[in-house]
């Protein structure tokens, strides 16, 4: 998922002021008439939170307009009883419908049981369900406690950088991220945490055990670890560090450097500078080429996959973003400062390839950088901007659309591959076929068309030939390693897939944004639904 982070001011974590429900849905509702991809009333989306929540107590029901039978009232009703009448706001008033809809709320607690033994974090996840059903499948709400983990794996967090497994009720490291505290310490796979800041953590939750290791950066946290084949644990007091969980896992098979990009987080583009620095170093300054497997990744943080594209393109577009708000009206290109600008290049995609990943690979193959290999990628074209609520909890909006170099959208489109491995194994005589596919596509003369010029129809025909597939075949990596390996055959792909690099017809005109327009991940925004200085630290699901 690709999506861009809008923090807005939030209240401090605990108890809220008493209308505290009526001023979360109406900051919903606002949010959503703001910046949503496209218009949308409060008024359907207060009633589709109630239907919603009917659907929690079948005796429950909200009737407006001529239903109700008056025009511009709406019914209450439990057990075929009206229990209140309410006079609707206007369609577009998302003040009053958010009031409005905490009122009808609090008075179906009273009418039904069912409705009364929820928590009020279950009753604020099914009405905004309600209300981001109405829109498209990418906006969702997270309640407050999903919302901080998300917040943790996007941005990093407070703690010791150590993985436990979540399997066992013992509490035993799996893994432990370089340079962390944990690893300072001489933490390693296999301890055991036995006791944190001297309790137990025999018979507690991984989540509660989980809360205890995360703190406040440069705070303090002692644990007892338990070495394998020792009979006492030894004490330790780390201090807390930002830990951003690592989504690049790098590998390299002789001169080629292989990089397994899980997910865009804040750490990604910088984890690769790292990998790559370090490889240039064991190979003497020269690196045969480089594989980015975006096989699987869902995404991520959409400034990332800018300045994770930006290491590899010297010059022209990486990517655009169109919507109903003007702030997502965004150009982004090469800053002509990539450290691997000539470095060959292969990318692996599938079928579940999505968003940034679909970012990256589709800029790579526009300007002729990159030779993709798999199948077709997922095709979710769409940016979702975080907005954090009162509650601490998020919603996760969409609104804008990506547009490609070559001018097309990405969205149901996605990425075709230069080279399809759809129809092949994994053997060598499928290795030879694939090979032999390089040059056939090279030797057909394919023009130079831009795919911004393909209508539905061909588009369709375009990714039949190629489906998505979610599986991650060794096919693809050993062709990807031949073909880098062969200057002959990777200048031959390269030449299979050759379009324009300027931006097609349809795609937004207009220069970059000014500078200071994306603020970094993290930054605090003035709050008020009408300032957009929000944190544009551009994420995707």
């Amino acid at each position: 998922m690709l999506t861009l982070l809008a923090l807005a001011g939030c209240a401090a974590q605990g108890s809220l002021p008493a209308d505290a429900e009526a001023q979360l849905f109406a900051r919903g509702l606002a949010e959503i008439a703001e910046l949503y991809i496209e218009p949308v009333a409060s008024r359907r989306l207060a009633l589709s939170a109630m239907a919603r929540l009917s659907r929690l107590d079948g005796e429950l029901h909200a009737r407006d307009g001529v239903e109700a039978g008056s025009a511009g009232a709406l019914a209450l009703s439990y057990g075929g009883r009206d229990i209140g009448h309410y006079a609707m706001p206007a369609d577009t008033d998302s003040r009053d419908w958010g009031e409005l809809l905490a009122t009808l709320i609090a008075a179906a607690k009273q009418a039904s049981p069912r409705l009364a033994a929820l928590s009020q974090d279950t009753i604020e996840q099914v009405a905004f369900d309600g209300m981001t059903a109405a829109l498209d499948r990418f906006s969702h709400y997270s309640a407050p406690k999903l919302a901080r983990d998300q917040r943790a794996a996007r941005d990093g967090f407070g703690g010791i950088g150590i993985t436990l497994d979540t399997a066992s009720d013992i509490f035993r490291v799996t893994a432990i991220i370089p340079q962390s505290p944990a690893d300072r310490a001489g933490i390693r796979p296999e301890d055991q945490i036995v006791a944190i800041d001297g309790i137990a953590t025999a018979g507690r939750s991984h989540e509660e055990i989980v809360r205890q290791l995360r703190g406040p950066v440069g705070s303090t946290v002692a644990i007892s670890v338990l070495h394998p084949g020792t009979a006492q644990p030894g004490d330790l007091r780390l201090s807390r560090t930002l830990v951003i969980p690592p989504t690049v896992t790098a590998s390299r098979d002789g001169d080629i450097l292989v990089f397994r990009i899980a997910s865009f987080n804040r750490s990604t583009t910088q984890r690769i500078v790292e990998e790559l620095a370090q490889a240039r170093q064991q190979t003497g300054g020269h690196l045969g080429g480089i594989v980015l497997d975006l096989r699987g990744s869902p995404g991520g943080l959409l400034d990332q996959a800018v300045s994770l594209a930006d290491l590899f393109v010297p010059e022209g577009p990486i990517v655009s973003t169109i919507g109903r708000h003007p702030a997502s009206h965004q150009y982004f290109a090469a800053s002509g400062a990539g450290t691997a600008a000539r470095t060959p290049l292969a990318v692996l995609i599938n079928g579940g390839s999505a968003s940034a990943a679909e970012i990256v690979a589709a800029a790579l193959q526009d300007v002729g950088r990159a030779v993709v290999i798999g199948s077709s990628s997922y095709g979710k074209g769409t940016v979702q901007t975080v907005l954090r609520l009162p509650n601490d909890g998020e919603l996760t909006l969409t609104w804008a659309r990506i547009i490609t170099p070559s001018g097309y959208f990405l969205q149901t489109h996605g990425v075709v591959p230069t080279l399809c491995t759809i129809d092949l194994g994994d053997d060598d005589r499928s290795l030879a076929a694939g090979l032999q596919r390089v040059s056939a596509l090279s030797a057909a003369g394919l023009p130079a068309r831009p795919r911004a010029a393909l209508d539905e129809g061909a588009w369709s025909e375009l990714r039949r030939s190629c489906p998505a597939r979610r599986t991650s075949p060794v096919i693809d990596l050993k062709l990807a390693e031949r073909v880098l390996a062969d200057p002959k055959l990777y200048g031959e792909a390269l030449h299979a897939l050759s379009v324009a690099t300027q931006l097609g017809e349809g795609a937004p005109a207009g220069g970059r944004p000014e500078p200071g327009s994306t603020p970094e991940p993290g930054s605090t925004p003035e709050p008020g639904l009408t300032d957009f200085k929000r944190a544009l630290s551009s994420q995707a699901h």
